[in-house]
């Protein structure tokens, strides 16, 4: 045993930190790095993601299609700084919603909050639904949809999702992980052959001057981010990660760079198919394994599912331990999970697609409210992050020119796609984007009343984990 080893284990814990923290009963300082990107990978669902959207992409952008994955990947990596100027500083299960109400206040901080709520909870919905209706195809050999199974299928696997939830985090972590490495390298191993296939053409990823168009780039940026969200959900994992202010942030530029490595081959992939094929936009027309790909989208999908909803129990749990939610969302279980929190908010995603499968609507018709709410949650909760940062960083007396930069850049980008979005979505799905704004106007409005009622959680809201007794060792000079 090494002399600090040693003296770790003779060591005494200090008596001056306290014995609690605001996130007193959680499952403190057990979970890893690699808990950490698994929560993140999974929440970008790079398989399933790749597996859709590149053939949708090249259609809305042409041969600009390369070109805007690579664009929406720098203002992602970008994104992925910024949020890094928190977590090496505050660690909270909150995540952005903690980090915009210590740098903008208590009511920026509720929009922020109430818009990364939306966004994780549409995209639940819709990867759930998604995974359950293309399991029923599978097993039905239905090519319509919905088919009969889907409801059932959607209560089962949303029952599944309650239960790892419940079970604990590195659980969770652990399924999503090695759920996500097999659907990652199977997905990558079909691109590398579809290149090998089209002898490496690549003439596609090459922008021609003449298509070019502004419009055409705003939308593939828009759409193209979409498969990027949620990669700063295991943020909310702190409180539970060992060494999380160095841990954290690190993890969360290995998700950026592995889901956007990913998203980079595969589209490169599908494109050259296109190029060689023009009337073969994906893997599955090529290959013939329409059943596989289809297996590997609802698996990536599901586990998206378990990412998004484990993200939104954490925020919940971060709120409900200020007082602006209601104490049940701020449980422990003996496993020092918020099981409780978890098992309602499952519900809620679950209970919301079986309802519309069980009256006869598809995932289309869900997706009508859930894509613009999703998109909108997202974007203008990393829009705030980037506002925020600068102030946070002002007030600690840490700011400089080069954190300034970096947190300008990305909130101009990302105030320009929201604006474009909103204008192309009013135009597109005017009632999904109403209906999204509405709930979230809902949820910003209730936190503003409840502050209003009471002013003394004004001053609680941002609350972030600190050390415990526990978590250090006192020093011979203390003793």
């Amino acid at each position: 045993m090494s002399a600090l080893a040693d003296a770790i284990k003779r060591g005494r814990p200090r008596t001056d930190l306290g014995e609690t923290s605001p996130f007193t009963g959680l499952h403190r300082r057990h979970a890893r790095t690699v808990d950490v990107i698994a929560q993140s990978v999974a929440a970008t669902a790079p398989a399933g993601v790749l597996l859709i959207h590149p053939g949708a992409l090249y259609g809305r952008s042409g041969s600009f299609a390369f070109f805007d994955i690579v664009l929406t990947l720098t203002l992602v990596i970008a994104v992925a700084l910024v949020i890094g100027m928190f977590a090496r500083r505050i660690s909270s299960t909150g995540s952005l919603y903690t980090f915009a109400a210590r740098g903008l206040g208590p009511h920026v901080g509720l929009l922020a909050g109430g818009a990364l709520g939306v966004g994780y909870l549409a995209i639940s919905m819709n990867t759930l639904s998604s995974g359950a209706s293309r399991i029923a195809r599978l097993l039905t050999g239905h090519t319509d949809s919905p088919t009969p199974l889907a409801p059932a299928l959607t209560l089962f696997f949303g029952a599944i999702i309650a239960v790892v939830i419940a079970r604990g985090l590195r659980m969770s972590t652990r399924i999503l992980l090695v759920v996500e490495s097999i659907a990652v390298l199977t997905v990558l191993g079909l691109s590398i052959a579809a290149l090998a296939l089209t002898r490496w053409d690549i003439s596609l990823l090459i922008p021609q001057p003449q298509h070019i168009s502004t419009e055409a780039i705003m939308t593939g940026v828009a759409f193209a981010l979409i498969g990027f969200v949620g990669f700063e959900s295991g943020v909310a994992l702190g409180p539970e990660t060992r060494r999380p202010f160095a841990a954290v942030p690190r993890a969360i530029l290995i998700s950026v760079g592995a889901t956007g490595l990913v998203m980079l081959v595969g589209t490169a992939a599908q494109l050259s198919l296109v190029s060689e094929r023009p009337g073969a936009a994906s893997l599955e027309s090529v290959t013939g394994l329409a059943g596989l790909i289809d297996l590997i989208i609802a698996i990536s999908f599901l586990a998206c599912a378990l990412a998004m909803t484990n993200a939104a129990t954490r925020l919940m749990f971060a709120m409900s331990r200020e007082g602006v939610l209601p104490p049940v969302f701020g449980r422990v279980s003996q496993r020092g999970v918020p099981a409780l929190g978890g098992v309602l908010l499952t519900a809620l995603v679950t209970v919301v697609p079986f309802t519309v499968f069980a009256l006869g609507g598809s995932r289309q018709d869900l997706r009508m409210v859930t894509s613009p709410a999703s998109t909108l949650g997202f974007v203008l909760a990393y829009t705030l992050i980037c506002l925020a940062a600068p102030i946070f960083l002002w007030r600690l007396r840490e700011l400089t020119l080069r954190s300034a930069m970096l947190s300008a850049v990305p909130f101009a980008g990302l105030t320009t796609v929201l604006c474009f979005y909103l204008g192309a979505t009013t135009r597109d799905n005017p009632l999904g984007l109403a209906w999204s704004a509405v709930i979230l106007a809902a949820i910003v409005v209730w936190g503003t009343v409840t502050l209003a009622r009471r002013p003394s959680l004004a001053s609680r809201l941002g609350v972030h984990d600190w050390a415990v007794d526990s978590d250090a060792l006192d020093t011979p000079s203390r003793r």
